[in-house]
């Protein structure tokens, strides 16, 4: 493992760890354009250099671990309560994103088969679908962890999420992972037509926020 990809693994874990301040109480959710956008970059560009499986995976991993280590913390702090407990605490604090952040690797790995440079549109689309799925899974397997799901980044704003009332939680997560990721189409490509649709897609968030504040 090259020098380079133990620094991209790092860059993710911190981009993961930067990504939980979208969630309560801070809701900083813009920082996910960043984040999101970022590790779809990655994995471009892992696939533009032919990576292994394995570095797809973990590029998913390292991000998963960096955004659940920094917003399930809280767990550790509940087991200080009891002394009987506190030999959970590095479980806790560790294992637990660890293994969590295994739905993330998976994603991303799947991400891999459905790459495109050529069609970046639907690529953005693949990635997100992919992630809210096993976003998905992740809250029903093994009796479920739906907790800290993307879509909870808009958790302070009201107006936007009467709209999972008709549509969803899960469904708004993938609306959500879309948004976040979409702005990797004006860095990947310059066709017109792409970047049109892209507009288009912002477009319509905004104006159905600003409807649904009114």
């Amino acid at each position: 493992m090259t020098k380079s990809e133990k620094l991209n693994f790092l860059i993710l874990f911190l981009l993961g760890g930067v990504s939980s301040f979208s969630l309560p109480p801070y809701n900083f959710f813009f920082i996910n354009f960043i984040s999101f956008t970022f590790l779809f970059l990655f994995l471009v560009e892992a696939k533009n250099s032919n990576k292994s499986k394995l570095i797809f995976f973990l590029y998913g991993w390292f991000f998963g671990f960096g955004y659940f280590i920094c917003n399930l913390y809280w767990i550790s702090i509940s087991l200080t309560f009891d002394n009987n407990f506190k030999f959970l605490i590095p479980i806790s604090i560790i294992c637990i994103p660890a293994f969590i952040s295994i739905f993330f690797g998976i994603a991303t790995l799947i991400t891999k088969f459905f790459l495109s440079q050529k069609k970046i549109i639907s690529s953005v689309l693949i990635f997100s679908l992919v992630l809210s799925i096993i976003e998905y899974i992740r809250g029903i397997v093994l009796s479920g962890f739906p907790w800290n799901l993307i879509a909870y980044s808009f958790s302070n704003q009201i107006e936007i999420l009467n709209i999972t009332s008709i549509i969803g939680t899960y469904s708004f997560n993938l609306f959500c992972i879309s948004l976040f990721t979409s702005p990797s189409i004006f860095i990947l490509r310059e066709n017109k037509k792409d970047i049109s649709v892209c507009v288009a897609f912002l477009i319509t968030t905004m104006s159905f926020y600003i409807l649904g504040s009114q």
